[in-house]
Order: C-alpha cells, then structure tokens, then sequence
C-alpha cells in the first residue's frame, strides 16, 4: 500500500503543480484587472458607475447561468478542453476592454462580459474537476487539490493587483489602455501552460437532466451549501462594485492597491489552510469559522476610521472568502460520484457568481439611499446568519448526493 500512494501522490503533486502555474498567470492578467475595471471604464469613457459595475454584473451573471447549461451545451467535451478553451475568454475580455477606451461603446463591453462569463464557468467547472479527479488518484484529498487550485488563483491575483496597481498609477490617460495590453500578454501566458496540462483520465459525465436538476436542487446539503456560497461571495461584489470606489473618495487613490492586495495575499494562504483543516475538521466548522471573521471585519471598517482599517477588513473578508470555495468544493469531491459532481459544483458555485452580481450592483444601488457604512452593517447581518447555517450544514454532513 504505501508504494501505491508514493507513485498516485507524485503524478496528482505534478499535474497539480502544472495547473496550478497556468492559473496563476491567467489570474495574474485577466483576473487582477477587475480590480481596476470600473475605475478604469469611469476615466475612459465618462460613463456613470452604476454602468461600468454593470459590466462585471455581466460576466458573473452569465456564469451563474453557464455553470450548467455548458453541461448540456458542451456536453462532450473533456474537462481539459472546458478548462482551455474557457480561459481563452480571459484574455479575449482584456483585449476588448482595451479597445472600449477607445469605442467608448457599452454594447461592446457587455458583450465582452458575457462572452467572459461563459468561458469563465467553463474554465472553473473544468478546473474544479480536473483538481477533484486528481485528488482521486491520491486518496481522497478534496480539500488539498481545491486548496492548491484556489491558492494559486489567489497568488497570481495578489500579483496581478500589484504590479498593475503600479501601472494604473503611473500611466498618463493616454496611455492607460496599455494597461490591459500588459494584462492580455500575462494571460496569455497562463493559456500555453494549460494547453500543455496532461489529460487526467476521463469519466463520462452525466448530461443534466430536468428531473436530476430539481432533486439536486431540493437537497439539504446543495440547499445550504449554495446559500452560503452565495453569501460568502458578496465579500467579492463589495470588493469589485464599491470597496475601490470607497477607499479612493474616503482616504486617496494611493490606497487602493495597497489595501486592496491584501484580499488576494489572504486567499493565497489561507486557501491552502482551508484546505487542511476542511480534510481534517470537516467543511461545517471551517465555514462557521470563516463568517464569523468576516461579519466582524466589515464591522471593523464601519467602527474606525482610518486607512488601516480597511486594510484590515479586506484582510478578513478574504479569510472568509478563502473558506466556503474550498470547502464547498471538497464537500462536492466527498459526496457526490465523478459522473454526478460537474451538476453539483455547477449549482453550488452558480450561487457564487450571483453572490458577486449582486452586491457589485446591490451594493451600489443600496448607497444611492444609504451611506456605504449603512450598506456595509446590511452585509454584517448576513455574514453573522451564514455562521449558524454553516453549523446546520455539519447535521447533513453524511448525506451523499
């Protein structure tokens, strides 16, 4: 037995390894550039902000939609093609956002966004099953294939934000597009590296059906797992549709890379820490764990004023971001069968993106009547509420799916 799991453990370490490289450059250009989008669209084309967060909007409702339909759309793909052809979209979408400084067209950005979102759900489904079946071949360890996937997402994000942080900084308006030049080509990067990931091996998956749809949708553990993916990604929608915003207006543009880098740098580690203690504890005790931090940093950041508290209130909402994807997704991997777990993750992980949807809009049209420390108490309350459905979720822990 052990020299059966030194020759599964080096090819699952290997193959995860490689994936891991290609979604950190992928993450690096087209993912960190989100964190400028509306900013930059404002300065470019003078459009209202309610109108550039309708852009990311865009990208996350498309794949809270595309998570499945893509099953049955693509049904005959392998997860190695979802995954490559997915993040080609990546790079696409900056290179569309380079030419709207110049078209000024909201058509043509929309249409960008949605084309992203549909190879962005392809390139996560194909990701997520890729790390799952690998963590297969090792025995078991969702939690640590997740985990690393998320990590090195996070880790190319953390990079991503800083050095075009520094270029948003430095380049004259003239010259801001080149921004998402730079962006493009780090991208690009990442799609050769995935286009050279060795196939795992592959298991048919079960085309979705109506019926299998609504059973998997009607149970407990989706239920409750979908809910509080949904809310765990608001932390993002606030990051991406007002916390930027906020900080500029409030203490200087100087802080908002500075502040903002810390919500990557926290995923990058703490993804690989969930991922142990979700193996080790179990995904209930890890999510109540993680909205609890994250009620009380966004709390922190209404309660004192200061640049530094909104350092460190990014700083724990991506302790709670780190947990409830990981987790979520490891459950997935222990409960579900490899024909029946694209559905699954599709269903738990499209709540994800609605999450983001609304509060980068929500969060934007709840500010046109309340001040943002009113909207960012509205989003305490639901983080304090998800810790205590994350302990419900511990008594439907054995169900399989």
């Amino acid at each position: 037995m052990p020299m059966r799991a030194d020759r599964t453990a080096t090819p699952f370490s290997r193959r995860l390894h490689l994936l891991a490289c290609g979604l950190f450059f992928i993450f690096a250009g087209a993912g960190a550039q989100q964190a400028y989008l509306v900013p930059y669209l404002v300065r470019m084309t003078g459009w209202p902000r309610l109108h550039c967060s309708l852009v990311i909007a865009t990208v996350y409702l498309t794949m809270m939609l595309f998570r499945v339909v893509n099953l049955t759309l693509f049904g005959r793909w392998s997860d190695r093609r979802f995954t490559f052809v997915g993040s080609l979209t990546y790079t696409l979408f900056t290179l569309a956002m380079f030419g709207t400084a110049y078209t000024r067209s909201l058509s043509l950005a929309v249409a960008a966004a949605f084309v992203w979102g549909v190879g962005a759900a392809l390139m996560w489904t194909g990701t997520a099953m890729q790390a799952l079946a690998m963590a297969d071949e090792a025995g078991g360890r969702y939690g640590t294939g997740m985990g690393v996937v998320h990590a090195a997402c996070q880790a190319g994000w953390l990079a991503g934000v800083l050095f075009l942080g520094l270029l948003y900084k430095s380049l004259s308006p003239p010259r801001l597009p080149c921004l998402y030049l730079v962006a493009a080509a780090i991208t690009l990067l990442g799609n050769v590296l995935l286009a050279l990931l060795p196939a795992v091996p592959e298991v048919r998956r079960r085309l979705p059906t109506v019926t299998e749809f609504m059973l998997l949708m009607g149970h407990t553990k989706i239920m409750i797992a979908s809910g509080l993916q949904y809310a765990s990604a608001l932390a993002f929608g606030l990051l991406l549709g007002v916390l930027g915003s906020y900080i500029e207006a409030r203490y200087g543009a100087q802080w908002i890379w500075i502040a903002v880098a810390f919500y990557p740098a926290t995923l990058m580690v703490m993804s690989l820490v969930s991922g142990h203690l979700t193996d080790r504890f179990g995904s209930p005790h890890v999510l109540a764990g993680g909205f609890l931090v994250g009620a009380v940093g966004l709390w922190f950041g209404t309660a004192w004023n200061h640049p530094l508290s909104m350092v460190l209130t990014i700083l724990m909402l991506g302790l709670l971001a780190s947990t409830v994807p990981v987790a979520a997704g490891a459950m997935i991997g222990d409960a579900a069968d490899r024909a029946r777990r694209p559905l699954a993750y599709g269903i738990v992980f499209s709540w994800g993106d609605a999450g983001v949807a609304s509060a980068a809009l929500g969060a934007n049209l709840l500010g046109i009547r309340l001040d943002l420390d009113s909207v960012f108490l509205v989003f305490v309350a639901i983080f304090a509420v998800c810790a205590l459905f994350s302990i419900r979720l511990g008594y439907s822990a054995e169900q399989e799916l």
